[in-house]
């Protein structure tokens, strides 16, 4: 890859969604009382904001700002279960459904080896940002698989260097909700197949069935703003928990809106929802 060109296209379909959460991560790294430094963030925007229309880029602006808060600390609680469970001796890392993710090359897991899966688009992107930026993993090694998770990811998975009898922590950070019920099973499915003894697992939980209301009334009040809210499919569903509980993982529940005044930022609009983190029996 000629990693001295800038990405001519941003990442397609519910990649787009990527492109949010990377304007989220920049602008809370921006605080001088962040949760978190990411690096890369502002770079992933400011190469996003170089070939996406006025309209499309005014849209994402506002679902930023809608959504700020629950982003935010959910980047912080997935950081602090991905540097926990290394300590704990998972040594693999799976980012489903990716994005633009940076954590292979910011959180401190030298002994982790980090799979990211995501689509071709994404990676396409993301890979060109990354070398122009002269990013160099943090973790042990950092490998991309292109696969989506609507279709057979795990065999993707399966040919790279993965090794399945080694502890792995597997994070599903916003993604599900963009799968339906079958696909989203399917994945946890999989996740568990290919889980040793110890392995962990995190992923949101939606407390109640049928959309999220503030996605909802975005759709109707922000300009484009439906382009995302029309790609939920919902994932799980309030039933997900338990069904997840039942498959040989033990859970571990969070409410949301407990992680505002834990990192120091107490805040209403983080109110509904969990953070699932689940260990394999």
């Amino acid at each position: 890859m000629d990693t001295s060109a800038a990405p001519t296209k941003a990442p397609a379909d519910v990649g787009i969604t990527a492109v949010a959460v990377a304007m989220a991560r920049a602008r809370e790294s921006g605080r001088v009382d962040g949760m978190f430094h990411d690096p890369y963030a502002q770079s992933f925007v400011d190469a996003a904001n170089a070939v996406l229309g006025a309209d499309e880029w005014s849209s994402l602006v506002s679902w930023v700002d809608l959504f700020y808060s629950r982003g935010v600390v959910r980047t912080r609680f997935i950081d602090d279960f991905v540097c926990d469970a290394a300590t704990r001796g998972c040594t693999q890392v799976v980012l489903l459904g990716a994005g633009l993710d940076a954590r292979a090359y910011r959180l401190p897991v030298p002994d982790a080896d980090v799979f990211e899966v995501d689509t071709p688009s994404v990676f396409a992107f993301k890979d060109q940002v990354l070398g122009n930026a002269g990013a160099r993993p943090t973790s042990r090694s950092r490998t991309a698989v292109h696969a989506d998770l609507r279709e057979d990811f795990a065999a993707r998975l399966a040919g790279t260097s993965f090794d399945p009898s080694r502890p792995t922590a597997w994070v599903a950070e916003g993604v599900l909700p963009y799968l339906t019920a079958d696909q989203a099973r399917h994945v946890v499915t999989d996740v568990a197949r290919l889980s040793a003894p110890g392995s962990r697992l995190v992923f949101e939980h939606a407390d109640k069935s049928g959309p999220d209301p503030r996605a909802a009334a975005a759709a109707l009040t922000t300009p484009g703003a439906d382009r995302i809210s029309t790609m939920v499919r919902g994932g799980l569903g309030p039933e997900g928990r338990d069904w997840v509980a039942g498959q040989g993982w033990s859970i571990q529940i969070t409410e949301r809106d407990e992680l505002g005044p834990r990192y120091g930022r107490p805040d209403d609009r983080l109110a509904g929802g969990q953070f699932i983190t689940a260990t394999r029996d």
